[in-house]
């Protein structure tokens, strides 16, 4: 399937994060994902123009997102958006997670992760479609998000999700907080 990973348009924008970014000798949207993918402290630096609230609760592919997206509304382009999605894995999907699974009362476990969707494809232009491809089928929710609100909905979709998850499950004895403050180091292991 031909993917969108190398979609493209000139920053054009006076508005922040593309004014951030032709003052960094940035002036293509391809460009702008190859100096965030070398720059990660940067990138720190432009999410602070997308999100109010940047503390270190964000993994680097939800910021990575949240700040291209801006990008392309910034620039009038419509067709990429930002999106949450929650996907479900489990050891047989991922076997890494063995040992994560040997001691738990659950085998089953929702993560959330944040990419862009342009014309019906997801994509992921920090590290290629690879992860979204093997978890395709795998996904239970996703919405839509606007670039300044990624990290307080990705937060609230996710803990939304596992509350209800809990309550259907009442035999798991872990708390939405240990779920919310593991979540990252799960996610860590599949990504």
């Amino acid at each position: 399937m031909e993917t969108n990973i190398d979609f493209q348009f000139e920053i054009l924008s006076d508005k922040k994060v593309s004014t951030f970014l032709k003052g960094n000798n940035i002036h293509f949207f391809q460009s702008a994902i190859a100096f965030f993918k070398s720059n990660l402290a940067t990138l720190d630096d432009c999410l602070k123009l997308v999100v109010e609230d940047t503390n270190q609760t964000m993994t680097t592919v939800a910021k990575f997102h949240a700040v291209l997206a801006q990008l392309a509304v910034e620039n009038d382009i419509s067709e990429i958006e930002l999106v949450v999605g929650i996907f479900i894995v489990n050891a047989t999907s991922f076997p890494e997670l063995n040992d994560y699974f040997s001691d738990k009362s659950y085998d089953n476990l929702a993560l959330s992760t944040c990419y862009c969707v342009k014309d019906g494809e997801r994509i992921d232009f920090f590290k290629g479609n690879i992860f979204l491809d093997k978890i395709s089928k795998r996904f239970v929710r996703e919405q839509r998000v606007d670039p300044h609100q990624s990290k307080e909905w990705k937060e609230k979709i996710y803990e939304d999700y596992i509350g209800k998850w809990l309550k259907r499950n009442s035999e798991i004895t872990e708390t939405l907080a240990f779920f919310t403050e593991s979540e990252s180091e799960v996610l860590g292991m599949v990504y």
